[in-house]
């Protein structure tokens, strides 16, 4: 479509509300990204994608061997393994990544904005096209998640560009393109792409009911089956994310408390999943009445979308179905946004044509909106807005009626869509350039290059801003235990709580940071520390370099990455031993599967437990303390003997919540380790109720005494118990396993081993299905040793090692990809023969 003199001021004056817009939100001293997940995934993890592909050159690599202790790659694919956004990244390696991810999402919100005005110009008049685009701008999702959750929305232009593309296959215009822009949404966004895909296929049966004017079901089905082929078409071209990433969904994803049941499923008006929040379509009460309309029109399309978007907005099984049976959460219902949209237009020309009875309308729409209010939990804040947008509304459509001025309209339909949008943009927190900066300066990296440089592979801790940082990979020689992802290792995930017992001090299990617990750090081989608190160096760790504020410790204690050892325990016997006791098994055994003779003597030692004082906040009663606090306060608690400076303390309690009173978080911390109990009702609930501490006095002194912490609210504690360990009891004699950095990168681990005895090989990387081992050239059997790491058996001797991993499934990816792609070339072939052979 050629664009008009007024189409591009239109456009123009769109884009500069947009950028204003960002202007005014991030005022030179935010970046485009918010603190909560931007900084810690959403930019990390595809910088981490491009360092890797520099260090390897593998476009389609299996493993991540420096983030999470070694993950599946397709594990962290969500963040875009193979989006063609991301992808272009790798053609700028002067652009840092961060500055890239704002520069990019920005662009999408234009593009976006820009394509879906052309689609609506395609149907409307100027005029309608640019408020409908208006209201498209300030949707609740687009602007919030472009700085927010970016693969909530950066799909958006493909799925537009689908929309369009589906217009042209019912002229008969270049078929493949709708298999084109719905081959990259899934490759930019694949958990939302399912929802798009169904948005296409919604979109497609009303573009066929437009043109078809007298259906027959022989017609649908023949019409139906030629254009899923399509949509079949980009699904089979995109095997190469979706199979890999399907196979660690069934085996990675823990599922949410979000308690889900049939009630959860009951049939209902949820406003929610349409009106103002972010985490939905997000329009405004105009939507409302547009599906409303359009059941009631005489056009059996427009009586068919507005059914789907009444199914939709009523059948929580339906949400729950797109979320792929994890939560009834209506994230996923966003793709929809630009079909409640072409509603939004339909009602929108018809009240500018005359041709609403505007009376009825308005009186099902009050009646729907206050279902929703009472029938539905709701806060008070939603309440505010559908109350203040029926007023807004009904007395814009009255005086409109009176004046016909089109701008009454506009600002009736939109205005407190607008209000609600600006509301939560500005009320969501921005990380601040000085912090990004920070975490990414030429100190922190001066520190991670000297780590990479060293000969030995150690992994390194790193204690500065730990939640923003906690997938950052500085480069491709840095190593760390942590990780940040919705799909991990779950046994990986639960030997980090369960087993080593590491602080947990996140409202969201899937957020292992770097910890504060010198057991975890000697487990994992962190040898390395960096950080800009003195505080946080632990016991053990001697500063060895300085770089501006930084610093960075070492700790010569830790375990080898990989070791051999004939010193083994069954894991039967191992799961009898109750913390802390099997901790210390831990260090001093290699845990097998098989049953073991060998029984265990612990070094670990009872003490008194101790004692919290008594105050306003804190009851005690027959072994129970109760704590009911209107804000934190903290206690100096006195140990129940001096702890010196090379000995561990453990401590430990349980903390309940659920009582009457209670049910919100509550967290504890000593000596600034903090564990946190969530509500019960949060969505992703971390079952923590059980608080483990590590205590460790710090450099070269002994301690007779902790601070503690205690969150506000209303929360009982129980059963504290207290035990403490020399450090050298777990420092072992193992036979290290010494890698080659030269030969050892991406998806191969090569090195050597001198092993004294037969016995067992584990290496601190999770266990996962598509590792193979050879020793000396053979193929061994990889198990699963220490609960959740890879191991196998190994004889005396000198041995060179070998350790590979194949992502499952990505080899039948990469095939079906690449026939997808022959038969889509093919498809080309034929409808541009068609297309001339009908001029």
């Amino acid at each position: 479509m050629k664009l008009s003199k007024k189409n591009i001021i239109h456009l123009c004056v769109l884009t500069g509300i947009y950028l204003l817009f960002v202007l005014a939100l991030t005022r030179f001293k935010y970046a485009y990204g918010s603190e909560l997940d931007w900084g810690g995934q959403h930019y990390a993890i595809p910088d981490y994608f491009r360092k890797l592909f520099y260090k390897t050159g593998d476009f389609f690599p299996s493993f991540a061997p420096n983030i999470g202790c070694g993950e599946n790659i397709y594990n962290l694919s969500y963040y875009g393994l193979y989006s063609p956004i991301i992808l272009f990244s790798y053609l700028l390696p002067f652009v840092k990544m961060s500055t890239y991810i704002q520069i990019v999402s920005i662009i999408g919100i234009i593009a976006s904005l820009w394509i879906f005005y052309i689609w609506m110009r395609q149907k409307f008049t100027d005029n309608t096209a640019f408020a409908l685009s208006f209201v498209f701008l300030f949707s609740a999702p687009l602007i919030f998640h472009s700085h927010r959750h970016i693969m909530f929305v950066n799909y958006m232009p493909f799925l537009l560009l689908g929309f369009m593309a589906i217009e042209d296959y019912f002229e008969g215009k270049r078929k493949y393109m709708v298999t084109l822009w719905a081959f990259l949404m899934l490759m930019t966004s694949y958990f939302f792409a399912v929802s798009g895909l169904a948005a296409m296929a919604v979109y497609g049966v009303y573009r066929w009911l437009k043109i078809n004017e007298k259906p027959t079901f022989k017609k649908f089905c023949k019409d139906g089956t030629a254009f899923a082929f399509r949509l079949i078409l980009a699904v089979i071209m995109a095997c190469v994310l979706i199979l890999p990433t399907l196979h660690c969904m069934l085996s990675g994803r823990e599922a949410g408390n979000s308690h889900v049941d049939l009630k959860s499923f009951i049939p209902g008006v949820n406003l929610k999943f349409l009106l103002y929040y972010h985490y939905s379509i997000g329009l405004c009460l105009f939507t409302v009445l547009s599906i409303i309309s359009a059941v009631f029109s005489k056009q059996r399309y427009r009586r068919f979308l507005g059914i789907v978007m009444i199914v939709i907005a009523t059948c929580p099984i339906i949400v729950y179905m797109l979320n792929g049976t994890l939560y009834v959460d209506p994230k996923v219902l966003i793709p929809f946004l630009p079909l409640g949209m072409l509603l939004f237009g339909h009602t929108y020309f018809d009240i500018i044509r005359g041709k609403l009875k505007l009376k009825p309308l308005a009186v099902i729409t009050l009646l729907v909106a206050l279902a929703g209010v009472f029938w539905f939990k709701t806060t008070r804040k939603v309440e505010f807005y559908i109350i203040l947008d029926f007023v807004v509304l009904m007395s814009s459509l009255f005086v409109y009626r009176r004046c016909k001025k089109e701008f009454i309209l506009n600002i009736g339909m939109s205005l407190c869509l607008v209000v609600s949008t600006v509301y939560a943009n500005f009320a969501d927190e921005l990380v601040p350039l000085r912090e990004l900066e920070y975490d990414n300066s030429s100190d922190m990296n001066t520190l991670a290059d000297y780590v990479g440089s060293q000969e030995e592979i150690s992994r390194t801790s790193n204690c500065v801003d730990e939640v923003n940082t906690v997938n950052m990979i500085y480069n491709a020689d840095y190593y760390t235990m942590s990780i940040y992802s919705s799909l991990h290792n779950k046994d990986y995930n639960k030997f980090y709580y369960s087993e080593i017992y590491n602080e947990n001090s996140y409202r969201n299990t899937s957020l292992t940071t770097q910890t504060r617990s010198l057991i975890a750090d000697m487990y994992f081989s962190n040898r390395y520390l960096i950080t800009d608190d003195p505080v946080k160096a632990v016991s053990g760790y001697k500063k060895i370099k300085e770089s501006g504020s930084l610093s960075l410790y070492e700790n010569n204690d830790v375990l080898p990455f990989g070791y051999a050892t004939n010193a083994l325990i069954g894991r039967k016997e191992y799961n009898s031993l109750n913390y802390p006791y099997s901790v210390e098994a831990l260090f001093n055994n290699i845990i097998v599967e098989d049953k073991t003779e060998k029984s265990f003597s612990p070094d670990i030692k009872k003490v008194r437990s101790i004692n919290f004082t008594e105050c306003d906040q804190i009851k005690r009663e027959w072994g129970k303390y109760t704590i009911d606090a209107k804000k934190p306060f903290t206690q100096e608690i006195t140990l129940p003997e001096t702890l010196t400076n090379n000995e561990i303390m453990f401590v430990s309690f349980n903390v309940n919540n659920d009582i009457k009173g209670g049910r919100k978080d509550a967290w504890v911390s000593i000596n600034g380790n903090k564990n946190k109990l969530t509500a019960p009702d949060w969505k992703y609930y971390n079952n923590n109720r059980r608080f483990e501490y590590v205590i460790t006095t710090g450099q070269d002194y002994s301690a007779d005494s902790v601070k503690v912490n205690f969150s506000d609210g209303k929360y009982e504690i129980t059963n504290v118990r207290c035990y403490v360990i020399d450090k050298d009891s777990l420092v072992r004699d193992v036979d290290p396993f010494m890698i080659d950095k030269k030969t050892s990168h991406g998806d191969v681990i090569n090195g050597t081993i001198d092993v004294k005895n037969d016995g067992y090989f584990t290496i601190s990387i999770p266990y996962t299905d598509g590792f193979t081992a050879e020793i000396d050239g053979k193929e061994v059997q990889c198990e699963k040793t220490d609960t959740a790491f890879l191991g196998f058996k190994i004889p005396k001797g000198s041995h060179s090692i070998k350790i590979t991993f194949t992502a499952p499934l990505l080899h039948e990816g990469i095939v079906l990809s690449g026939a997808g792609l022959l038969i889509f070339i093919v498809c080309v072939i034929i409808d541009r023969r068609k297309s001339k052979a009908s001029k």
